[in-house]
């Protein structure tokens, strides 16, 4: 008789996404798949950069940086030939994913696309200018696809992420013993300007909302991200947190304003009432899946594109008013807000 080591499927591997948002929509997934193994050890590849994120994550057996050991299963979660071809050579029997980047010969489970997922791109003629936009005929949350990978229906799972015991250190060590109600900031956003809400619109609205409440301004972003004017009494932490750090202080904040970025996700994985503004992308693809996001956009004939810099006048988010997003955080900070 084998042993319980050796039986099949009794050694998953995860290899997870590179990137914070998709790490944080995947996590819906890695639940179901423990709840489908509730005795296998399951190990979760990570890169050391996002390991923070799933420390104390009761789902997973060990985080690793690279791949150590025996796996009767891979689960390869992103669609790069890399992650295929580490799990190839690592030689585990049966491997898990989408077609990708050229990997279909590396994979021995293809799990096929939803119909109308595959995006193009189409030309179109916005302020007297013609460009090309990325297009998807069907709309399926980030978070479905990774479930659908699991063999799991699509379902509302809200992703989360467990903080640990030095969250108590970390919190006073960061933010003081300042008791007022934190209002955090995320003006930045990785992946190009077209993300970006104006940054004197985040500075406009800090003062407003600042004014009418009381509240703390905490400032938030990574080392390439510059700083905006902040009221008195506020807390510029832009490059200064370690992703822990980060997660920690978003937990902490009463309400949270950013553009569509990783830290948007953290927040709705940390449960944490946020405002999030859409422009360039699309919320149904990779918006928040928390029941405390509030999600802004405004409705232009070119949005989204996907595109990096905006090629026209950037109205879709220009369009959004500072009155709009003032409300919107105001609403999140009454007493009476549930």
């Amino acid at each position: 008789m084998p042993s319980p080591a050796s039986a099949t499927n009794n050694r998953i591997l995860i290899r997870a996404t590179n990137w914070i948002g998709d790490t944080v929509m995947m996590m819906p997934a890695v639940a179901r798949l423990r709840k489908a193994h509730p005795d296998a050890h399951i190990a979760l590849l990570c890169p050391a950069k996002l390991r923070d994120l799933w420390l104390h994550n009761p789902h997973i057996n060990e985080i690793l940086t690279e791949i150590t050991g025996r796996f009767d299963t891979a689960y390869i979660f992103p669609n790069s030939f890399r992650s295929a071809y580490e799990a190839w050579r690592a030689r585990i029997p049966r491997r898990i994913g989408y077609r990708g980047h050229w990997r279909s010969l590396l994979l021995t489970d293809i799990i096929p696309d939803y119909p109308g997922e595959t995006s193009h791109y189409e030309t179109i003629t916005v302020a007297g200018k013609y460009f090309r936009r990325k297009v998807f005929t069907a709309t399926r949350h980030q978070v479905h696809r990774h479930l659908a990978l699991t063999g799991t229906k699509p379902e509302h799972i809200p992703p989360r992420i467990w903080l640990g015991p030095e969250q108590g250190i970390l919190t006073r060590k960061l933010l003081g013993d300042d008791r007022r109600p934190i209002l955090a900031l995320n003006p930045g956003a990785e992946f190009g300007s077209a993300k970006r809400w104006p940054a004197d619109r985040f500075a406009e609205v800090a003062k407003q909302v600042h004014a009418a409440t009381g509240c703390r301004v905490v400032l938030l972003g990574g080392p390439r991200d510059a700083a905006i004017p902040l009221p008195d009494g506020s807390l510029n932490l832009i490059g200064k947190t370690t992703l822990l750090e980060l997660c920690v202080v978003l937990k902490a904040s009463r309400v949270f304003l950013t553009n569509d970025t990783g830290p948007m996700h953290l927040a709705a994985a940390l449960d944490v009432p946020q405002v999030a503004i859409f422009g360039s992308t699309s919320p149904e693809l990779t918006g928040p899946l928390s029941d405390k996001a509030v999600v802004l956009r405004e409705p232009v004939e070119c949005s989204p594109c996907f595109l990096r810099e905006c090629p026209i006048d950037f109205r879709c988010m220009t369009s959004l008013s500072i009155e709009s997003v003032t409300d919107a955080i105001l609403k999140l900070l009454s007493p009476d807000h549930k």
